[in-house]
């Protein structure tokens, strides 16, 4: 019965998730056990993933406002409500631009119901609050508390890395916070793709974890996960089949994110060998170093236990003002009645995060800027006095003599920009190569500078010769 049945098996199956049989593609119910497959196609006439048009009204209820974003799980929006005039939502889009075949399309609905049916049943600060889930058009909808603000991810290309330790063991308490709280679930919640991209920072301060499209549920006993997901660099290296992912696997991504942040290196470089923080960023304190090493050991047992027991190795190898950043005592959010503040500004008193540079690269800015501005003004000079007809006066003599100067110092700082520019530590920091580039392009000005100034005085010796 069985080899006839594989016989008379189409070539385009969909296999049931619960009995595993498999179906002709398009059939709405399993012929084995009657549950309903998910993995009809879409309606081709609906528009692409991420495409929704402006105004656009789903549910009869929820009005497409703008496109937040797209990335590898779907596209997000922002939505008015009809019914409730003074809110706004998030609406989370499952993506089907990498989907070619009916049992994948089925997959994808699967995760994505997943994702809504956990987060509904949470409750915590640093996670936005999920209210319904639908589908229309042959696409999957998530809908969500809408968070402003931008992702980890868009800070840190915006202002560069390493970041500041205190605003650093600031947002490292409040994931420590939100992940002891997803592991206190039963069975855990294992959020596996902790990374800058996953991470929204509202304009308070307060973080937010998103993105939930490959967290899962911890079984216990369970040798291995179904399932290899995650980012390579950030997930813990059981995530791509070794053995069962749990609490450990998030410790280990807290620990790459914490070393990233702290020392500015890529981790997608090096997956699974993070060189020594303290190598990178000798200013942090050896403990810390130590404590991030094993946070990110590749063997789970040599890591630590548990997020909790991550935490108080770093407020035991944290300095003072760090360890009050990361007290679990402190609120995670900021006081209601704190006014609103806008993207890209900060709270009265607190210390505004600067990118790193190297001195090499701001030797060669200073140098360039002094130089250029020299060398200009030696120009208005020698101008001004062409201008004027006395080419061989005092004025222009004097313009002569200031260029000597900004001559031999602006191509130092043209050289001395392209040597740090060059350097890996200089190349790993937004500050760094924005200095490094000012130099090289002051330098160039330098000398453009004075060949404006040579032709000067050659058009009026010209012009004086006549």
């Amino acid at each position: 019965m069985a080899t006839t049945a594989d016989c008379r098996r189409p070539t385009a199956t969909m296999r049931c998730p619960t009995c595993q049989h498999d179906n002709p593609a398009g059939q709405p119910f399993c012929a084995e056990c009657g549950r309903r497959l998910a993995g009809t196609p879409a309606d081709a006439s609906a528009p692409a993933t991420g495409q929704l048009p402006h105004e656009t009204v789903l549910q009869d209820r929820y009005v497409i406002t703008a496109r937040l974003g797209e990335g590898g799980m779907g596209a997000v929006y922002r939505a008015s409500d009809r019914r409730l005039s003074t809110v706004t939502w998030a609406l989370k889009e499952m993506s089907q631009s990498a989907i070619t075949g009916p049992l994948e399309r089925q997959q994808a609905r699967e995760a994505f119901r997943h994702e809504a049916e956990m987060l509904a049943g949470l409750n915590h600060p640093n996670l936005p609050r999920v209210t319904d889930h639908f589908e229309q058009d042959g696409k999957a909808y998530l809908v969500m508390e809408y968070v402003p603000g931008e992702t980890l991810l868009s800070v840190l290309m915006r202002e560069g890395l390493p970041q500041p330790p205190a605003r650093v063991f600031a947002w490292l308490r409040q994931l420590c916070d939100v992940l002891e709280y997803l592991h206190a679930q039963q069975p855990p919640i294992i959020f596996r793709d902790l990374k800058p991209a996953n991470i929204m920072l509202t304009p308070s301060g307060q973080i937010k974890l998103i993105d939930f499209g490959i967290a899962r549920l911890f079984k216990p006993g369970q040798a291995h996960d179904t399932q290899a997901f995650g980012t390579v660099g950030y997930s813990a290296p059981e995530q791509y089949g070794r053995v069962q992912t749990d609490g450990r696997s998030d410790v280990y991504a807290l620990g790459v994110l914490a070393h990233q942040l702290l020392t500015g290196h890529d981790p997608t470089l090096t997956p699974f060998r993070l060189p020594a923080a303290r190598s990178l960023n000798p200013t942090l304190p050896l403990p810390l170093s130590d404590a991030l090493a094993r946070a990110t050991d590749s063997d789970p047992d040599r890591r630590f236990a548990s997020i909790g027991a991550f935490r108080e190795a770093l407020l035991g190898a944290a300095s003072a003002p760090q360890a009050q950043a990361l007290a679990p005592e402190l609120s995670l959010s900021r006081p209601a009645s704190e006014p609103y503040i806008q993207a890209g500004t900060r709270p009265l008193g607190q210390p505004q995060a600067q990118a790193i540079s190297t001195g090499l690269a701001n030797g060669s800015r200073w140098v360039g800027i002094v130089s250029a501005s020299l060398m200009g003004l030696a120009a208005l000079m020698v101008g001004g006095a062409s201008l004027a007809g006395s080419a061989g006066g005092a004025l222009a003599g004097f313009g002569y003599i200031l260029a000597f100067g900004p001559l031999i110092s602006g191509p130092v700082g043209l050289i001395l920009g392209i040597l740090a520019l060059v350097q890996p530590n200089t190349a790993s920091t937004l500050s760094g190569r924005r200095h490094a580039i000012v130099g090289i392009a002051t330098g160039l000005a330098t000398l453009l500078l004075c060949c404006a100034i040579g032709v000067l005085a050659g058009t009026s010796s010209v012009a004086g010769g006549e």
